[in-house]
């Protein structure tokens, strides 16, 4: 996990990057898959770890995103990997420190 998009309580989504030899990947974004509480945890959890700017190897422009340290892994269920190579019809399915 790279950032997310805050929202008044929690996080309304997830930005997502995996790791390819010593770069850092954009793999897109994940909105569903989490209740009001595990939003609020996950807020509070990622609110510890912030970052001036992203930590990906290629820079996004993402005017609403909150960058992170990469330090939480995200599982994640996904339909599909677009041509552009980011998850299609995602949600979350697990949050924990790596």
């Amino acid at each position: 996990m790279v950032g997310c998009i805050k929202d008044p309580s929690g996080v309304a989504a997830l930005y997502l990057g995996k790791k390819e030899g010593k770069k850092l990947v954009y793999m897109g974004k994940v909105g569903t898959g989490w209740d009001p509480t595990t939003s609020g945890k996950m807020r509070r959890a990622l609110d510890t770890v912030i970052s001036p700017k992203s930590k990906l190897s290629k820079q996004l422009k993402k005017p609403k995103a909150t960058w992170v340290e990469p330090v939480f892994t995200a599982e994640i269920e996904y339909r599909d990997i677009t041509s552009e190579g980011l998850l299609r019809a995602s949600a979350l399915k697990g949050f924990s420190r790596s």
